[in-house]
């Protein structure tokens, strides 16, 4: 080998030497970053969580003492300002928990038990129906499966009840009045498959992925009580039990938020 060659090799050798220094020296910085964040969001959610415990022991004091108030014999003003304390504080206590539930739902701890996800279905939409009526809402379910099976999943059954509370207290809030709610439950190959489907507004194909995002609100969702936890809450818990969670919808046509989770062997 030349001496015009042996330098060449040597600058070469050198270069590539440089690159994978930098290449470690950028994954170190990469780690110790990851790390940063990670402990900038645990400690992020502490407080979170500690605040929002913190908010429910006066808001339940402002509702106790609200509901007493409107026992006495009080002037129509009156009796309109109380009234309106008390939504006001039912509202700040609903978002309250949003934030509690936001904060558990990141939490490693599952309780995991085989899940009758018929009984699950059943007891979820018998509860919301009792809320139909008073928005003229029908809350209807749809269970197809094969004659005599009970398809289960491996979960946290109080996490996944959380999870369809979710999803069709959401369909109810956005459905017209004398609109439908369907809850409907199939089974496809190794996977339950759950899905609620509203007769509201609709999401633009824009925003489909961006409801799922912390604290989004839609343009439809404007009207609507909440802060956009809810369906960030529902994704978390889903992607935890293995499975995942995907949306339908169409301007004008409603939406159709579908739920797949691993079948436990029947």
């Amino acid at each position: 080998m030349s001496p015009s060659d042996q330098a060449r090799e040597r600058r070469l050798l050198n270069e590539l030497s440089r690159i994978n220094n930098d290449y470690g020296t950028q994954q170190r910085q990469a780690m110790q970053q990851l790390a940063r964040t990670r402990r900038e969001l645990a400690s992020a959610q502490e407080v979170l969580g500690t605040v929002a415990h913190d908010l429910r022991t006066p808001l339940q004091a402002v509702l106790g003492f609200v509901e007493f108030l409107l026992e006495e014999d009080l002037d129509p003003h009156q009796r309109d300002l109380a009234e309106r304390i008390s939504r006001a504080a039912v509202q700040l206590s609903g978002l309250t928990d949003e934030l509690v539930e936001t904060v558990s739902a990141t939490t490693p701890e599952l309780r995991r038990a085989a899940v009758d996800v018929v009984s699950l279905v059943d007891e979820v939409t018998t509860r919301h129906r009792l809320l139909g009526p008073e928005r003229v809402v029908e809350v209807r379910q749809e269970v197809a499966v094969p004659p005599g099976s009970r398809p289960q999943v491996l979960g946290d059954q109080a996490r996944l009840q959380r999870v369809l509370d979710n999803l069709v207290g959401n369909a109810l809030k956005f459905s017209p009045p004398g609109g439908t709610v369907t809850v409907a439950l199939t089974v496809e190959g190794d996977e339950v498959v759950i899905a609620v489907s509203d007769e509201g507004p609709g999401i633009d194909a824009a925003e489909q992925e961006a409801v799922f995002a912390p604290f989004h609100r839609t343009a439809a969702a404007a009207l609507v009580p909440g802060i956009g936890l809810g369906l960030t809450i529902v994704r978390q818990l889903v992607e935890r039990h293995g499975g995942s969670v995907a949306l339908r919808s169409e301007p004008g046509h409603g939406a159709t938020f579908t739920v797949r989770l691993p079948a436990l062997p029947g």
